[in-house]
């Protein structure tokens, strides 16, 4: 007993010596090694005697080889490997063959060369050994055809049902991989293996079973129904906890399926339609029940007494997310018709109450997410959620925290607010205090008589030091809520003020100023606020004193009390440091003062009488008249102005006629076309309306020449369907709208435009239906879009009740991007934090590619008049797809300005390069087509080719959601031989950007 505490305490000295020096060691990974010393090593593969170990060593470096990204391995170079490894099929060493079976599976190799190995592992396949058999299964199924596959099929069937667990699911999940690749229909014989195999006391082999009969019976409704009733009693053998959790998933999908998935020509069936988001009110009074629904919820009700947790937790969850779904059960413990949601709550309680870290956070996920649908039915755990508040893992609390905020009520939340104070101010991850503080964004809305307690909570957070995406979602939530709720803007604009006395963040700092020079103006003492910008002149870089300068001088055009003291104010910059902050300080002085100097004339020509009234209103109406130049409207106007614009007019001129003098006067109209446009939506948005509507023919001609370009909402439509969706998800601002896109032909009994409305991380798809039968009336009109792919989810649609002849009417559907974008607002910013660093590589990439087409179809009822009943039709209309190019918006740029853009670009590393065999006759039309494809503008006039040229260069530009520089450069050659060929050089702040734009002409 003593030798071994003496040996025990060596071990425990030597392991406290090495940690001491841990950090110091640099790791060399023994399996790294370079490739063409690997390739040469593979030698050793036909020696003889075989040396075991070497050889596993190299295998290993191998595969490290082919799963590192940094160096690839040629095609040449994998068929070298692949013969070499061959070789070892003369060794029994299990371990070596396992290792071959491994490799041979990850080599990218062709059919012939996998035919080849192929009587190898058949040969394997037969083995009386169960490790060869199971492995060499494995291997085949992700290399043999649907040829070979039908002539294993019999040693196959034999796998399946074998005695031997390890062979038998590697039967199985060959099987999959066969039904899913190549050979569904040689599969599909299998079922009574595969269901022999269900009963099973393995709980792998009963996954691997269920997993492939399901796969096989997917699009059979019924047959996956019976598969639920089935396995799904008490009696069952289905004891393992992974099958029973995907047969959960399967109940889920077929309930989702009957009751929203179904389209509207199953609205006269026995079960209940509803919409994925809006609910149908006529049957809020029908309590049918579907058969499958209630056979799918009897499933879950009997899973929901299971003892195993898994099990539990994976009811609970499927629950909770088709409650999500079921609008018109608000605020009820039915779903879809049926009582569950009480027993859910029971076993949620159970979890809450658990002493199990990992089962109170998975279901307080679950009932934070229930809480948002229907916050009263969750309010029952409350009690269970308030004991989480002070709870050790930190992620446990915020979601506690976050869910009482949505189900509690206004008398208690000051007290809840004091606690979640508590706890911010205790030192926590950002990213938790930035989920509460989006939660209390909503709160607000909920109760907004508490707007000022919200509003000091959020003032107290921002005077300590936290990150800069912390501090920007609190200035996002009050900037919201004065937007949102005008009594608190007096005192939310005050704490705006103090919070730019001490930022140290500058894009935080710029943006505040610029919110602030819109609304001072409005509030009941401007100069009360005006000292808070005024020290920023003096204190603040050159950047923030041009922004601070310039929304002083806005405040004196809106504030005339204001105007004098503001001038005084602004003569200190007048002999700035900063070549420019002076040169802008200077002009908007003596604009400044000359409008001062007006306003003083017309004051003193009032006073002094010379005039009588009628002379003076004269004159008054001359002057107003004489004073509405350009400048004026631009620097009033509070709607949009189209700048790129004047930059266009003023750089035609200077290469026009340089001498002469520039008149703003013959671009006007132009400039504030845009105004006009949000000034009639916004006063009349009735009219506009209808000038859209008469306007339906001339969008049909012109619908691929339309312009695209970013404008307010001025659809009536849109304003009542999308704009509460706008608040619901907290959209942000729209950055730009697609021109119209037609999806049927032009003489079609049915016609849809398509537009896009592009947000960060969502779209508004707005569809423009039109009926040319005369004879017809479409009712219930609903639009059903289908994909297979996953990287827009559909979040809401509406629908149309009636669609008369020559009436087009407005349908909307919202998605919403799975990966979000990762662009900074101010990525040039130094004191920005998380730039670079906010995602991983995977998501940024995956982030950018939005690239997705959708089925879309007609569903609708036919009828001769109102009083009819109709008969259900569909229509099958073109796919609508959605690309990266929807997102890019052509701008403008001063001559010469592309070259310091585009040397400023080479910071980011983010270039991208790629040639293309183009389909076009000429330059000309190449160079159209480009400019068409990419939605960009050429620069410095570079679109204009020379006659008969057969090399043209062309540089373009652009910017990705209104915010993100894109350049190219573009070189095109015609070649007698090889056609059009297209070489592209692309740049922007992100290099994934840049590779989606180039793939864009694939």
């Amino acid at each position: 007993m003593l030798k071994q505490m003496i040996i025990k305490d060596k071990v425990q000295r030597n392991l406290l010596k090495d940690s001491r020096y841990e950090d110091e060691k640099f790791f060399v990974n023994p399996h790294d090694g370079d490739k063409a010393n690997v390739l040469q090593e593979t030698r050793v593969f036909s020696s003889y005697p075989l040396n075991i170990q070497k050889c596993l060593n190299i295998l290993t470096k191998i595969l490290y080889l082919i799963n590192k990204n940094e160096t690839s391995l040629t095609s040449q170079e994998c068929t070298e490997i692949f013969f070499s490894i061959t070789k070892l099929f003369q060794s029994n060493n299990e371990r070596l063959r396992r290792m071959v079976y491994l490799v041979i599976k990850s080599l990218p190799v062709s059919e012939k060369e996998v035919f080849i190995v192929t009587s190898s592992l058949t040969k394997d396949m037969n083995s009386s050994n169960d490790c060869y058999r199971a492995n060499a299964i494995r291997v085949l199924s992700q290399t043999i055809d649907s040829v070979l596959a039908a002539q294993i099929e019999r040693y196959l069937k034999t796998a399946i049902v074998d005695k031997n667990p390890f062979v038998s699911s590697s039967a199985l999940l060959c099987g999959l991989n066969l039904f899913i690749n190549t050979s569904s229909d040689i599969v599909k014989r299998w079922i009574n293996e595969v269901s022999e195999c269900i009963n099973s006391k393995h709980p792998m082999i009963q996954f691997h079973a269920l997993t492939l009969l399901c796969s096989i019976k997917y699009n059979d409704k019924l047959a996956l129904e019976k598969i639920i009733s089935s396995y799904g009693k008490r009696s069952s053998n289905l004891t393992g906890s992974l099958a029973n959790c995907l047969l959960i998933k399967y109940a889920a999908h077929l309930i989702y399926h009957t009751e929203i998935g179904g389209d509207i020509l199953n609205a006269n069936n026995n079960s209940v339609p509803y919409n994925n988001t809006t609910p149908n009110v006529n049957n809020t009074n029908n309590q049918t029940i579907h058969p499958t629904t209630k056979v799918c919820f009897d499933f879950l009700k009997l899973c929901l007494k299971s003892k195993d947790p898994v099990v539990l937790y994976e009811a609970v969850k499927s629950i909770v997310e088709l409650a999500t779904y079921d609008l018109e059960g608000r605020n009820s413990t039915t779903i879809f018709n049926v009582e569950i949601l009480t027993d859910c709550l029971k076993v949620c309680k159970l979890f809450l109450l658990s002493t199990k870290t990992i089962e109170k956070f998975c279901i307080i996920r679950k009932v934070n997410k229930l809480s948002h649908y229907r916050p009263m039915i969750a309010s029952k755990l409350n009690e269970d959620i308030e004991a989480l508040l002070t709870d050790e893992n930190k992620n446990i609390c915020v979601l506690a925290f976050t869910t009482l905020l949505k189900t509690g009520n206004e008398q208690n939340i000051d007290e809840l607010l004091n606690q979640i104070n508590t706890y911010m101010n205790s030192d926590n991850n950002s990213s938790f205090k930035i989920q509460i503080i989006q939660e209390i964004k909503n709160l607000c809305f909920i109760y907004p008589n508490k707007s000022k307690v919200i509003l000091n909570f959020l003032s107290n957070n921002l005077r300590d030091e936290e990150s800069y995406k912390f501090k920007s979602t609190i200035i996002d939530t009050i900037i919201l809520i004065i937007t949102q709720i005008p009594n608190s803007e007096e005192n939310a604009i005050l704490q705006l003020c103090e919070f730019i006395e001490d930022c140290e963040y500058n894009s935080l700092l710029l943006r505040v100023i610029r919110f602030l020079l819109l609304h001072i103006p409005k509030t009941k003492k401007p100069s009360k606020y005006i000292r808070y910008i005024y020290n920023r002149l003096i204190l603040e870089s050159s950047t923030i004193r041009a922004d601070g300068m310039y929304a002083l001088f806005y405040i004196a055009l809106k504030c005339q009390n204001n105007s004098k003291d503001i001038l005084f104010l602004l003569k200190c910059l007048l002999v700035d440091s900063d070549d420019e902050v002076r040169d802008r300080t200077n002009l908007f002085y003596h604009m400044l003062k000359e409008k001062i100097q007006k306003l003083d004339e017309q004051v003193g020509n009032v006073t002094n009488g010379e005039e009588d009234q009628d002379g003076n209103a004269k004159q008054e109406e001359e002057t107003k008249n004489k004073q509405d130049t350009l400048v004026n409207q631009i620097i009033f106007d509070n709607n949009y102005i189209d700048v790129e614009k004047i930059i266009a007019g003023i750089s035609n001129h200077m290469q026009n006629d340089l001498e002469a003098e520039f008149d703003h006067e013959q671009i006007k109209d132009d400039i504030l076309y845009t105004t006009e446009l949000s000034r009639e939506g916004l006063g009349s948005s009735q009219n506009v309306y209808l000038k859209k509507k008469s306007s339906y023919y001339e969008m049909q001609n012109n619908a691929s020449n339309a312009p695209k370009f970013v404008e307010h909402l001025t659809d009536q439509a849109y304003i009542e369907n999308v704009l509460p969706l706008v608040e619901k998800y907290n959209m942000g601002s729209l950055k730009l709208i697609t021109k119209h896109t037609p999806l049927t032909e032009t003489e079609a009994e049915y016609t849809v435009f398509v537009k896009k409305y592009i947000y960060l991380n969502y779209i508004v798809l707005g569809f423009t239906i039109n009926n040319t039968l005369n004879d017809q009336i479409l009712s219930d009109v609903n639009l059903q879009i289908n994909t297979y792919e996953k990287k827009w989810n559909i979040l809401e649609k509406t629908t149309i009740k009636n669609i008369y002849y020559n009436q087009p009417q407005n349908l909307y559907i919202l998605l919403k991007k799975n990966v979000p974008f990762n662009i900074s607002l101010d990525s040039n910013d130094p004191n920005l934090e998380s730039n670079n660093n906010s995602q991983t590589q995977t998501d940024e990439n995956d982030g950018f590619d939005v690239s997705q087409s959708f089925q879309c179809s007609l569903h609708f009822y036919v009828k001769e008049n109102e009083m009819d009943d109709g008969y259900p039709d569909s229509y099958s209309i073109n796919n609508m797809n959605i690309q990266i190019t929807d997102f890019i918006n052509a701008c403008i740029l001063r001559n010469s300005e592309f070259k310091l853009l585009w040397d400023n670009m080479s910071q980011y590393n983010s270039e991208c390069t790629s040639k293309f065999s183009l389909n076009f006759e000429n330059i000309q039309a190449a160079v159209t087509g480009l400019l068409n494809n990419l939605n960009m503008s050429p620069c410095d006039n570079t679109n204009i080719v020379e006659p008969n040229s057969n090399t043209h260069n062309m540089l373009l530009y652009a910017k990705f959601l209104n915010q993100t520089n894109v350049l190219c450069m573009v070189s095109l050659i015609i070649s007698q031989q090889y056609g059009c060929l297209l070489k592209i050089i692309s740049r922007s702040t992100n290099k994934h950007l840049s590779e989606y734009l180039i793939k864009s002409l694939e």
